[in-house]
This record gives structure tokens, sequence and C-alpha cells, in this order.
């Protein structure tokens, strides 16, 4: 018998046991451990508390700025959800941007905010940016845009 033969016989007896010990066994403990969802594949929504984003506006152009200057812009969003609203951490799409943002949990009803500090000195032309708030909201992520077109001093 050869190598080759020895080698298929093995993988071919390995197949077969892989398939075989993968059964529907642990169908319940699976189902158990799924994680809520908010919504459902057909679009329905669950009554699960949940908070949620209500932007006063989620893009801003900060218009003509001459190279180096540096602007800040203050998102304002109110939490119209029916559960605390808390934001683990904002991305900003740059390392010319940096953001602060509310920091404590948001009631239900209560406002909030974003800070975006735009610093344009190594940029020219116009800038595009996209900062990412991550949140226990559904979807997680939050995006909020700004633009700016930056001229030569």
């Amino acid at each position: 018998m050869s190598i080759y033969r020895i080698l298929y016989q093995t993988i071919i007896i390995s197949c077969i046991f892989v398939f075989v010990s993968c059964t529907d066994q642990n169908k319940d403990e699976i189902d158990s451990n799924i994680v809520n969802i908010p919504v459902s594949a057909e679009g329905k929504e669950e009554k699960t508390r949940m908070p949620k984003f209500e932007f006063e506006q989620t893009h801003h152009d900060f218009g003509k700025l001459i190279q180096g200057e540096k602007v800040s812009y203050t998102y304002k969003f109110k939490n119209t959800g029916n559960a605390m609203l808390v934001i683990s951490s904002v991305l900003p799409g740059c390392n010319c941007t940096v953001a602060q943002f509310t920091q404590t949990p948001i009631a239900p009803g209560e406002n909030g905010s974003v800070t975006v500090n735009f610093n344009s000195e190594t940029k020219k032309g116009l800038v595009n940016s996209t900062i990412v708030i991550q949140a226990n909201t559904y979807p997680a992520d939050t995006k909020l845009y700004f633009t700016a077109n930056v001229d030569l001093p």
C-alpha cells in the first residue's frame, strides 16, 4: 500500500468523522446564546429598550479656510430612545481631527454633543471627512460628516 493511499484514506475518514459529529444536538444551547438584535431580518422591530441618536444635523461645512486655520463645530443630539445612551468612542477620519464628546450616560430625552476640532495645517483643496461614533445604539456605528475648502495662504 502506498503512502498516498494511506494519506487519502486518513483524510476521508477524518472528514466523515467531522461531518458525523456535527449534529443538531447543541441547537438549543446555541439558540439561547444568540445576541438580541432589536430588528429582525423581516424588518419587524422588537419592543427592546434601546437608546437612539437624533442629531440636529449630521453634516457640517466649514466653508473656505486658509491653510493652518483651526476650527471646531459641535454636533448636538438628543437621546430619543427609551434607554440610557452610552458613547464608547468617537473615531475621527484623519489625524487632522480631534473629537470630544459627552462621556456620561445620556438619559432618554436628554441632550449630548460631539465637538470636532479640525486643524487644516496639512490640508489643501476640498476636504471631506467622516467621524464614526460607537455607542450602545442599533446600529452601533453612527457617522457624522464635515467638509472644508482649504486655500493656501
